[in-house]
């Protein structure tokens, strides 16, 4: 080979190799001022004052920390685009105008945008908006309304595993798909997405703004839904306005997998004044479907499904793995099957689509956000999963075909957060017991008090403020000292967030941070 030919190749390599090397990085979020910036705000919309912490973080993209529970080896609740990019689509001909749409959308804009097929009007603390061009509203109401919240749906997931997942992929190219979703506020978890698609508000108005609320007064974490109690819902529901617009007389269903995704969706049920009971079913620790009788009810029939089931017809294995308990079986692609016979039993024997009363359908399916933590995005258990939950929303949406007709019912479909892939950082994960011990080694190694808490999906700390003034240290040592660390990218003191103040907090994302 000739020296000549030789130099062609290598510069034709470098070249190739720098066309590859941009277009990889080409919108991915870049460090800097701007991007801190739009992170604060995105804190500052699921500011709630006496409910969020003191320090909020945010790791560095490719990093997560997370729980030393081996079902949670990855964590999401990042504004990283493997965190926030999810799907939404809307179908039902003649209510839904088929196309791809590229708008700017959030979780927040599918309230209000069933608001204008149900012709009902909504509460100012409504934060989304109508996405007008993917309805026709000349249509009239349809006869049933689902809204189907795939837990842990990444975005990529569509795409990569576009072949197992045809009646997916059937919805979005028949359907209104919104190329362009992304959630808007950190963190990216469960309980906020699941209130604020069920409300159209901002976390910061609902108050649903922590997977696990701190109580200052006893010293203790609890659930934002302490005793399944919706009391902590700060606004209304799209089920609680549609409960009392018809006085009762639309069905409403919901089921969900954990009460903490299922309560944001339903509201307040009976507990609202002037409210009747709607059905919802929760998935319970002993593996049946349980719900707060106080304000909600739930089918006897569902009454004799068992999880137990799912496992002894399995020999109590799956892909390697024991599932023989109500909790490891949630993280399998068997679980699928159990919320889909769920719900096609509801929707099989409750009145939908009888009379001219819209009814609601909302469901949280919980298996893919389960074998995430426990497995990752890249596993060949997340891809079985994808699979079988595929069928199961197929068997759902023909169930509701076959009670509603055809052109009766308009389907929704979006995801409450990502997930994050295996760890870039030669650290691997980080552990959120390991962060508090390490504050406390440098600021506080005689009491160890400064931390009251901080649990990993939250993404944010509570600090004892009177242990931090006999200490001599601001709010500002702590949030240096953690920024230092090589696996955080940013963090926020409450009042830098609180200060964001008159900024549009509805804003989308920055163009930057789009994938």
């Amino acid at each position: 080979m000739t020296l000549r030919r030789w130099i062609h190749i290598c510069v034709s390599y470098v070249l190739f190799a720098s066309l590859l090397l941009s277009s990889s990085t080409a919108g991915a979020p870049q460090p800097g001022p701007d991007l801190k910036r739009e992170f604060r705000a995105m804190f500052a919309r699921s500011y709630y004052p006496g409910r969020s912490g003191q320090i909020m973080i945010v790791p560095r993209e490719g990093d997560f920390i997370t729980r030393t529970d081996p079902a949670y080896r990855f964590m999401h609740g990042s504004p990283w685009s493997y965190d926030t990019n999810i799907p939404m689509l809307f179908f039902g001909p003649p209510y839904i105008r088929r196309g791809i749409y590229q708008d700017a959308a959030t979780q927040q804009d599918i309230v209000p945008t069933l608001a204008a097929l149900l012709g009902l009007d909504l509460p100012s603390t409504v934060s989304g908006r109508t996405l007008t061009g993917a309805v026709n509203l000349s249509a009239g109401r349809p006869r049933v309304v689902l809204v189907t919240v795939l837990d842990g749906m990444r975005l990529d997931y569509v795409e990569r595993h576009r072949s197992s997942l045809p009646n997916l992929d059937r919805l979005r190219r028949q359907g209104a798909w919104f190329a362009n979703t992304r959630v808007n506020f950190l963190p990216t978890v469960t309980a906020l997405a699941h209130a604020s698609i069920g409300t159209g508000a901002d976390p910061r108005l609902h108050g649903i703004v922590l997977n696990t609320l701190f109580d200052k007064m006893k010293g203790r974490e609890q659930s934002p839904y302490p005793d399944r109690s919706p009391r902590n819902l700060m606004v209304l529901t799209l089920a609680d306005l549609w409960n009392l617009q018809t006085g009762g007389q639309a069905v409403i269903i919901i089921q969900g997998s954990s009460f903490t995704a299922a309560a944001g969706l339903a509201g307040h049920g009976a507990c609202l004044l002037n409210a009747r009971p709607t059905i919802l079913a929760t998935y319970s620790s002993q593996g049946t479907w349980d719900t707060n009788p106080e304000c909600y009810k739930v089918p006897d029939y569902l009454k004799n499904q068992k999880a137990q089931a799912l496992w002894e017809s399995a020999g109590g294995h799956w892909m390697g793995h024991d599932v023989s308990n109500p909790d490891a079986v949630s993280r399998s692609a068997l679980f699928p099957k159990f919320e889909g016979d769920a719900l096609v039993a509801m929707i099989e024997n409750e009145p939908i689509g009888v009379d001219d009363v819209t009814d609601l359908v909302l469901v949280n399916l919980k298996s893919v956000d389960f074998v995430g933590h426990a497995y990752g995005p890249e596993s060949s258990e997340m891809e079985a999963t994808l699979a079988e939950q595929d069928r199961q929303l197929g068997r759902i949406v023909q169930a509701l075909e076959k009670r509603a007709g055809r052109d009766g019912f308009v389907v929704v479909i979006t995801a409450d957060h990502g997930m994050p892939s295996e760890p870039r950082s030669p650290r691997k994960r980080s552990f959120d017991v390991d962060v508090v011990k390490s504050l406390h080694e440098k600021f506080d190694p005689e009491r160890r008090a400064l931390v009251r808490q901080f649990e990993a999906s939250n993404s944010e700390l509570f600090i004892d403020m009177d242990r931090l003034r006999e200490l001599r240290l601001t709010l500002t040592d702590v949030k240096q000292y953690l920024e230092a660390q090589p696996f955080i990218y940013a963090a926020f003191t409450e009042d830098e967030v609180k200060r964001v103040g008159g900024e549009d907090r509805r804003l989308p994302a920055p163009t930057a941070m789009r994938r």
